[in-house]
């Protein structure tokens, strides 16, 4: 989503932040904060929260969310936001309408075959719920693998080193519930 490019480069910007002091401290590199910039590229999940985190935001401001405000509380199926394409294969669906006072942010995840979070763990400040609705999803927290598959539910603090992946031959799918709202 080119939206997500144009939002970092304004904020970074607005705060005097050269685009190679963003990336010396993202630990990517300025070819990459670039292209990701000109929406050419696109930051995996635990990057575009580094991003929001050093820029002092929030991952949904980055995507556009607040630009329309609903007043409806039911999002429709068919009405689901898509966010974007974070690493290949890892798909995430708003469940709600935007809403500034939100204290949680529930998600829908679709994992294709083999999709992962990305090759190295991450974390961030908040708490998690995953509930596994199809499939079967590995989480890793620190070096500690667990298993979860259809009915399967998990709870843990985000600043614990974590990662996922779909370990199944079929596509994953869970709402994950993260707290504070991020996107």
């Amino acid at each position: 989503m080119k939206i997500v490019g144009v939002n970092i480069r304004r904020l970074r910007e607005e705060k005097g932040i050269t685009l190679r002091a963003l990336a010396k401290q993202l630990k990517v590199s300025a070819s990459f904060l670039s292209q990701v910039e000109t929406g050419k590229a696109q930051p995996s999940l635990s990057t575009l929260k580094n991003i929001s985190d050093t820029l002092s935001t929030t991952v949904g401001s980055l995507i556009g969310e607040g630009q329309k405000v609903s007043d409806n509380p039911v999002v429709k199926a068919s009405e689901r936001r898509h966010l974007q394409e974070v690493g290949k294969g890892v798909h995430i669906y708003l469940l709600t309408s935007q809403d500034s006072n939100k204290q949680m942010e529930p998600l829908l995840f679709k994992l294709s075959e083999k999709a992962t979070s990305g090759d190295a763990s991450y974390r961030h400040f908040g708490q998690e719920f995953v509930l596994v609705i199809k499939g079967a999803i590995e989480i890793t927290l620190n070096d500690t693998a667990y298993v979860l598959r259809k009915g399967d539910s998990f709870y843990f603090n985000s600043s614990v080193p974590h990662s996922f992946k779909n370990i199944g031959k079929e596509e994953a799918e869970a709402v994950w519930v993260i707290t504070p709202p991020t996107f």
